[in-house]
């Protein structure tokens, strides 16, 4: 006999949960005991246990529990979306990228292979004509938020032109039209252009200047994966915290120290320096997963005995 049901204390217990030990009468009893303790009605497969208490059943408990670690560790290493979480070096076509930008003062960052910003990423370095097709998200605050995309934008054009796509009405998207009315009166006169400020304390801006290209607007600017700007009304200004000339020079100086360092904050990778040969090499050498080394449980047993 297991007593009384200890959430009710009315009916005779039938069950007891596994994890708490709490005894209970019937369904409605185990859900309630579950919702204010906050117990999911699982096993604690690693609660302490006395060795004068310990059975054959806990041995192999334990065992399993092992077994199961060892089989999670394998999944991981063979998920091809992890590889690069823990990798130390970039895929060739990244460092070419990244080593691009550097030569036009852009820190460019990455993040691990299997993060969506990445995966979004069609930003490439077209190795023939030297030119970098950057990835640029627009973003509209004053039209609901909406999010426009430019997958392959060459750096060499200014921004008015990119942008422009969206304010005219004879080439702006159907889609985006109504939402976009606000943005179309005002003409590019009426709006700011700014750049989100990457790696800094609350959401800061870069005030970016429309005639310029895109190159020259992301020098001595961090990137990560690729820019996003936002398209702001003029008269709404103040509700954006814009970084000031001062604070930009500083800006400067910690890009210029973060492109000179050899490790790359959000992908630990080699120096710019390197050489494809040395990079190549690198890469080749694939990391090896250790595996756990676990008897068998007739040899457990045995050891207990």
């Amino acid at each position: 006999m297991l007593g009384k049901c200890e959430v009710c204390n009315d009916q005779e217990a039938k069950y007891t949960c596994p994890r708490c030990e709490v005894k209970t009468c019937c369904i409605t009893c185990v859900n309630i005991h579950k919702k204010e303790l906050g117990c999911n009605g699982q096993r604690n497969k690693i609660a302490y246990k006395r060795i004068s208490e310990f059975t054959n059943l806990d041995l192999l408990s334990d065992y399993r529990l092992l077994e199961e670690t060892t089989r999670h560790v394998e999944t991981y290493a063979r998920d091809p979306s992890k590889h690069y979480t823990a990798s130390k070096d970039l895929p060739i076509n990244l460092y070419k990228l990244r080593a691009a930008a550097h030569r036009r003062r852009t820190n460019l960052q990455f993040l691990p292979h299997n993060f969506t910003r990445s995966k979004a990423n069609s930003t490439y370095f077209n190795w023939k004509e030297q030119l970098i097709y950057w990835r640029v998200e627009w973003i509209f605050p004053h039209a609901d938020n909406i999010k426009c995309v430019g997958r392959r934008l060459l750096e060499s054009e200014p921004l008015s032109k990119l942008v422009n796509i969206y304010l005219d009405p004879k080439e702006c998207d159907p889609l985006y039209q109504d939402k976009l009315q606000y943005y179309q009166s005002a003409g590019l006169r009426g709006l700011l252009l700014l750049l989100k400020a990457e790696q800094k304390p609350g959401t800061w801006f870069y005030q970016l200047d429309s005639s310029l290209s895109l190159k020259a607007n992301l020098k001595e600017k961090t990137v990560i994966e690729f820019p996003t700007i936002y398209v702001v009304l003029k008269d709404h200004k103040d509700a954006f915290a814009i970084l000031e000339s001062d604070e930009e020079d500083k800006d400067r100086n910690e890009a210029t120290i973060n492109m000179n360092n050899k490790n790359n904050l959000l992908f630990n990778t080699s120096d710019y320096s390197e050489s494809e040969d040395e990079y190549n090499t690198s890469v080749g050498s694939k990391k090896k997963y250790p595996k756990l080394d676990i008897p068998q449980y007739d040899v457990l047993i045995g050891l207990k005995s």
